[in-house]
């Protein structure tokens, strides 16, 4: 048991920067912060429920961490650790940011824009699937391939948050999707001002009427921006399919070797 964690530490020390582990800690100390605070204060934050979102959030960050205590051939071990870069980050603005500082309402463009990011990072760890997924069978693959394979990837965890959302305010009574623009006016503050749409219209029935369907056309149209903004940031900048980290080239090394 003791060798099991010495070599688990000695993964984690090798293949992390010691500036990725302070970046990871920050992040997780702010969100600790928050944690404690919320949990402390009991502060009702817009009739949402901070504590659980944090703490749920918060064991995200340690995602790398945690896939390291799975078997040796799992696909999830062939994940590099630069994918909690963004991740850790994801998580921080969702939960630190929208839940405990309330950005949510205080900044009406924020949820967008976590949308848009959200899906961004869907693509990232799309890409970082497509490259676990080549190392693991090693099958080589061109980066192009990768990246498409990524923005499918994306938008496929994009739809599924929206299916969450819809699934919670069908079967377990919230308000996600702002089906209700009272509940949605009510989390405001009372403050129409504050719900954000990305079309207004002249006529406030008519406002009151569309919104909730609005606001879920808002979230997917942003999700469309966020993907296809990652997919070609790594269609230009294939970070493991090029230099000293281009797999093909270990794929291929690898399969000589063995042959």
């Amino acid at each position: 048991m003791k060798q099991y964690f010495t070599d688990y530490f000695k993964r984690i020390f090798t293949n992390v920067k010691k500036s990725e582990l302070i970046y990871w800690w920050i992040l997780r100390g702010l969100m600790i912060y928050a944690l404690i605070d919320t949990i402390i204060n009991g502060k009702d934050y817009s009739g949402s429920n901070p504590p659980i979102q944090i703490a749920a959030n918060l064991v995200g960050m340690f995602a790398y961490e945690i896939i390291q205590f799975f078997p040796q051939k799992s696909i999830l071990r062939k994940f590099s650790p630069r994918f909690q870069n963004i991740t850790a980050l994801g998580f921080l603005l969702g939960s630190f940011g929208g839940a405990y500082l309330n950005l949510y309402y205080a900044l009406p463009m924020y949820d967008k824009i976590l949308h848009a990011t959200g899906t961004a990072e869907g693509v990232y760890i799309g890409y970082e699937l497509t490259c676990a997924m080549q190392l693991k069978y090693k099958k080589e693959c061109p980066p192009q391939i990768a990246a498409l394979n990524s923005l499918g990837m994306g938008f496929v965890l994009a739809s599924g948050w929206e299916l969450f959302e819809f699934i919670y305010d069908q079967f377990f009574g919230g308000d996600a999707q702002h089906w209700n623009i009272d509940n949605a006016i009510r989390e405001a503050g009372g403050k129409v001002e504050n719900i954000f749409c990305m079309f207004k219209f002249d006529d406030i029935e008519l406002f009151i009427q569309r919104f909730p369907i609005m606001d879920t056309m808002c979230d997917i149209v942003m999700n469309f921006v966020g993907g296809l903004i990652m997919y070609f940031i790594l269609k230009a900048f294939p970070y493991r399919h090029r230099g000293i980290n281009d797999i093909n080239k270990k794929i291929r090394a690898d399969n000589e070797k063995n042959a």
